[in-house]
């Protein structure tokens, strides 16, 4: 019931790939060399005795694309859901996610304007739907992305959450939208920072995200920290290690209505996160990425812990979820 953590992964992988420089042999380049049909008239030929050379083509390269993309697959113990809704804990659980983006520019105040646009799925192998097998979920979003000062980004999400299984109580399409302010810091250096956020989630409408919650109208604000440290023990291997660590909190009847109401906490969760380039692929069919880590999650609310026995049959409150993938940008 989110794509918000495999999508900000595999948009980071995408948007944050290395320089691209026109000298490499492999590398691609967002800039054309300039395009000459015939060689240059001998300056002692020219028709003006020298001078500047000649060209019979002198009309200027055309345009490249100004639009990239990314793709990422994960391979997890279980599906969580940033609420920390317990949605799938058995099988493996495989969440492929794919999108463009297209690099707008600077419009007004907002700097490196950034539109993005994809869809993510999850697919579980203990599932065995009778109509659509292990196929569990599948979300549309749409981001606008841009840069307020040099550190300070917002990042405004809508998503289009769907449910293909052919449940008695089947969840109805979940609409919902977020807005992420986040901060990217440098008071540690280039190599280590702690990238404070605050990310304010509404549904819009549709079946409750966290399944006795309300229906639409309702929402939770998400306060963490990303630190990300880089590693760079092995040459031309960097690791990049990231922490991220949030807890949610928000109205009792987003997370449970009437007498199921248990408090305005949801979810306190952390993890750590290792990603490695794959060097050995070329360039010039992307930059690709492998992906693993643990999860930790403490269901702080009630309402949370039964609304996930419900979907999986999970009684625990502190549990962790181990992942590993692969993904590309380019």
């Amino acid at each position: 019931m989110s794509v918000k953590r495999s999508f900000s992964m595999a948009l980071g992988s995408a948007l944050l790939f290395p320089t691209l420089a026109s000298g490499s042999s492999d590398g691609l380049t967002l800039t054309s060399p300039v395009k000459q049909t015939e060689a240059a008239t001998p300056a002692a030929s020219a028709p003006n005795g020298g001078g500047a050379p000649l060209y019979l083509d002198a009309a200027p390269a055309e345009e490249e694309p100004n639009i990239h993309g990314f793709a990422n697959v994960s391979f997890g113990t279980s599906y969580i859901t940033p609420r920390g809704l317990v949605v799938e804990n058995a099988g493996v659980v495989i969440q492929p996610v794919a999108g463009l983006v297209l690099p707008i520019g600077d419009i007004g105040i907002f700097k490196n304007y950034t539109l993005v646009a994809g869809v993510w799925n999850s697919i579980n192998s203990a599932q065995g739907d009778t109509d659509v097998g292990p196929w569990n979920e599948m979300d549309f979003f749409f981001s606008m992305s841009a840069n307020v000062t040099p550190q300070v980004n917002l990042n405004l999400t809508y998503g289009a959450w769907n449910f293909p299984q052919s449940t008695v109580n089947k969840p109805s399409t979940e609409h919902n939208i977020d807005l992420k302010v986040s901060y990217a810091d440098k008071w540690f250096g280039p190599d280590f920072s702690i990238n404070p956020y605050v990310d304010f989630f509404y549904e819009i409408g549709g079946s409750s995200t966290v399944v006795q919650g309300r229906n639409g109208g309702t929402g939770y604000v998400e306060i963490g920290i990303v630190p990300t440290y880089t590693l760079k023990a092995f040459d031309g291997w960097p690791i990049t290690l990231t922490f991220p660590t949030y807890f949610s909190v928000g109205p009792e009847d987003y997370w449970g209505t009437g007498a199921n109401k248990s408090g305005h906490f949801g979810v306190l969760s952390t993890a750590v996160n290792a990603s490695v380039p794959l060097k050995f692929i070329p360039t010039r069919y992307g930059h690709w990425h492998a992906d693993f880590g643990v999860q930790y999650y403490n269901l702080l609310n009630g309402t949370l812990l039964d609304s996930g026995t419900i979907l999986s049959g999970n009684t625990e409150r502190n549990i962790f979820r181990g992942y590993a993938g692969f993904g590309v940008g380019f």
